[in-house]
């Protein structure tokens, strides 16, 4: 069956939270574009006037910027917030790398888990579209409303006479005519509300719409409408009527899961795909659950959650002759709800978690920061082939944005300047800024609901670049590091390339170290037995893998022409392979404490090895700059890098500690700050004016020109950092 028309590709967007319901600035995508409404104005917009000063003119100097052109192009990734799990980057795992439905959500929503299931009670479903109107139903089995009968096939009016005032009129059909049966007082519901309910005669409904209750098609006629399973509730707030639907949660289930990811999506990959629909019942599920517990604990709700995407879609279970959770159209989506029945996630304190979910991430998922529940991910799965929604572009009138921004003049340029760090082109929009011929003005977008170009322009996501004009420092990032982990994995950020890595490979010894090549399109990894794996443009020139070394690998470095490198143990033991040359050792040597690291000389004609007290041993061209070999030491000494012209390195401690020596800056260092674990390492920029201290989680600090990347998604299990090239 093919995707209703009130989605896009298929799937949609879920609510920013709780009471995203009670938002009515929410902007809904549709298969258009749509026209802007109201162009928001964030007071945060900060304005730099270029061309008017103290209310002077100032004269224009040098040449005359172009005008933009009259369509500006957009390109893009991702369709929705990015928060949780990612509709199409599920499929993708489910069907090109063979992922069950737990492996999904564990990705997806880290830091949860399967805790109890919960059982099928009934969930409160608000029926938006049917605000303020009279409910007229019918049903062709027997229901009862507030103690009248309706025999099948007749049809009822509920009406809103005044506070908790009630009429209930009879008739033949939905088309009247209508005889006042009733006139009552409602009993005390959810959040104090008084209602009224229409109850089935079918306690257990099957799928057959003879047993459901149908609300009249708006548009007249006997037989058709809308049909529901479970009961029908009119409820009065504030001498305003609302339609609550009242139903077990795995039937309302049964209505959600198709509306969220289609249901051919179970008969892809041979039937992978249906590992993709289970993970979305057991969002569905818990999404639900988290929301009802949040509503009712507030105690100013009449429902549990709402019908739409401020919340999550349900259509009912039959429209006018047509099944919308049953039959054959709909066997995968209700085989995934069954398989999963009771399955929810749960946070570490056991709470039933509010898991957020959207069509299509780009590539990565929002950081906590920005608003997700969960820590960011890189979500592979969204680069399915079949994936419509991965990358798109759209053309917008300059016309259009002078008009949201009318003190720039005339268009010469929007550029973005900030970008959160994650995925291609640096990530998700964080800052534009828009030049014009009378003033230049910069957008800060803390996020995905806080980006007026996504709201205005009708954009797919906070994910995108404006490809007409020369991109900014932010959009041509050229630095980046590399974060390696015990278990072989290989995270980077910035520019750095992802180019493989030893994950969910069983290794003999855990990682310890990395080195990239020169050009930045390589690197190796090694093992605490000296092992060593390849990637990218790095060759391999042999190992201590097969030795019996006396103490571990604890590091490597690269020659500068990247045909070599040297591998360091604890004792100061040095191999040397490939082009590189043995300048020396402390291997045999007594030492107060052990090595924990080297780095070559720019020329590769020497190297330093740095112990933990910071002992520092020189070999080949490399000079003495000092060290803290005489200085008792708060915490142990863990790395060191060297300037990019030689001429003096740096040490960090565990406690974030730095020490600079030779012609380096100091920067600034977390000595005495509340670190987010034990530092492992640090890592310079290529002007040598900076460097990033990160710990054991992944969390990375940067000081001087180093950009902020959000490493921390690395987590636990980070032993090395290294930077481009």
């Amino acid at each position: 069956m093919a995707p209703p028309t009130s989605t896009i590709f298929g799937i949609r967007v879920t609510g920013c939270g709780p009471s995203a319901e009670e938002d009515s600035g929410e902007y809904e995508m549709s298969n258009s574009i749509r026209a802007p409404k109201a162009i928001a104005r964030s007071s945060a917009v900060l304005i730099t006037v270029l061309l008017f000063a103290a209310g002077l003119v100032l004269p224009a100097t040098g040449a005359v910027a172009d005008t933009a052109p009259d369509l500006i192009t957009i390109e893009g990734r991702g369709f929705g917030h990015g928060r949780g799990m990612g509709q199409w980057g599920a499929l993708g795992y489910a069907i090109d790398y063979d992922w069950t439905y737990e492996q999904i959500l564990d990705h997806f929503y880290g830091g949860t888990t399967f805790g109890d299931p919960i059982p099928n009670d009934d969930i409160k479903v608000h029926l938006k579209e049917l605000d303020n109107i009279e409910l007229r139903l019918w049903s062709n089995s027997p229901f009862s409303v507030a103690g009248v009968d309706v025999p099948a096939g007749e049809a009822v009016r509920l009406r809103l006479l005044g506070e908790d005032s009630f009429a209930i009129d009879r008739s033949a059909s939905c088309d009247g005519p209508w005889a006042e049966t009733s006139t009552v007082a409602g009993e005390v519901g959810q959040g104090g509300h008084p209602f009224i309910e229409a109850v089935p005669s079918v306690v257990e409904q099957g799928d057959d719409f003879n047993e459901f209750l149908i609300v009249c098609d708006p548009g007249g006629g006997d037989g058709g409408g809308r049909g529901y399973r479970g009961a029908l509730r009119f409820v009065e707030i504030g001498l305003e009527s609302f339609v609550v639907n009242r139903l077990p949660v795995e039937s309302y289930l049964r209505g959600v899961v198709p509306r969220e990811s289609p249901s051919y999506w179970g008969n892809l990959g041979e039937g992978k795909g249906i590992e993709a629909l289970k993970a979305q019942a057991v969002a569905a599920r818990s999404y639900a659950t988290a929301q009802a517990e949040w509503r009712r604990a507030n105690g100013n709700y009449a429902s549990d959650t709402c019908n739409t995407q401020s919340c999550q879609v349900y259509q009912g279970a039959w429209l006018n002759g047509l099944p919308l959770d049953y039959g054959t159209n709909f066997e995968t989506t209700t085989a995934a709800v069954a398989a999963t029945a009771g399955l929810v996630r749960r946070n570490s304190d056991g709470a039933v978690s509010l898991t957020e979910f959207a069509a299509a991430t780009g590539g990565w998922t929002a950081p906590q920061s920005e608003g997700n529940g969960y820590p960011a991910v890189e979500d592979l799965g969204d680069h399915t082939s079949i994936n419509v929604a991965h990358e798109w572009t759209r053309k917008v009138p300059r016309s259009t944005i002078e008009a949201m921004y009318p003190e720039v003049g005339v268009l010469e340029s929007i550029r973005v300047t900030e970008r959160n760090g994650l995925g291609e082109w640096g990530g998700r929009v964080r800052r534009v800024e828009i030049r014009g011929s009378e003033a230049t003005i910069e957008i800060p977008i803390a996020n995905w609901s806080a980006d007026p170009f996504r709201k205005s322009l009708g954009l797919l996501s906070d994910w995108y670049q404006f490809t007409d004009f020369a991109p900014t420092e932010a959009e041509q990032q050229t630095t980046g590091f590399w974060l390696a982990k015990a278990d072989g994995s290989v995270l980077g950020f910035g520019a750095a390339p992802e180019l493989g890595d030893m994950s969910g490979t069983e290794l003999k010894e855990p990682v310890v170290g990395l080195a990239p090549t020169p050009s930045g399109e390589g690197y190796w990894l090694v093992a605490s037995d000296g092992g060593i794996f390849a990637f990218g443009d790095a060759g391999f020139f042999g190992s201590t893998g097969a030795m019996v070394l006396d103490e571990p690998i604890v590091g490597m470095a690269p020659t500068p022409s990247g045909e070599g490198y040297w591998l360091v143990a604890s004792d100061g033991g040095v191999f040397a392979f490939g082009d590189a040359r043995f300048y020396g050792s402390m291997g045999g040597v007594h030492l107060n404490r052990p090595v924990v690291g080297i780095e070559a000389t720019p020329s590769g004609e020497g190297y330093w090895l740095v112990a933990s007290d910071g002992g520092i041993f020189a070999f080949g061209d490399a000079g003495f700059f000092g060290s803290t070999g005489d200085i008792a030491l708060a915490r142990p000494i863990t790395g060191m890098t060297a300037h990019p012209d030689g001429k003096g390195y740096w040490f960090v401690a565990e406690d974030g500690g730095v020490f600079a020596f030779g012609q380096v800056g100091f920067h600034g260092s977390r000595g005495t700050k509340s670190n987010k674990g034990t530092i492992v390492g640090m890592s310079v920029t290529p002007s040598g004016d900076g460097y990033w201290l990160v710990t054991e989680s992944g969390t990375s600090y940067p000081f001087g020109d180093a950009p902020d990347f959000i490493s921390s998604v690395a987590g636990s299990g980070v032993v090395d950092v290294k930077p481009l090239p």
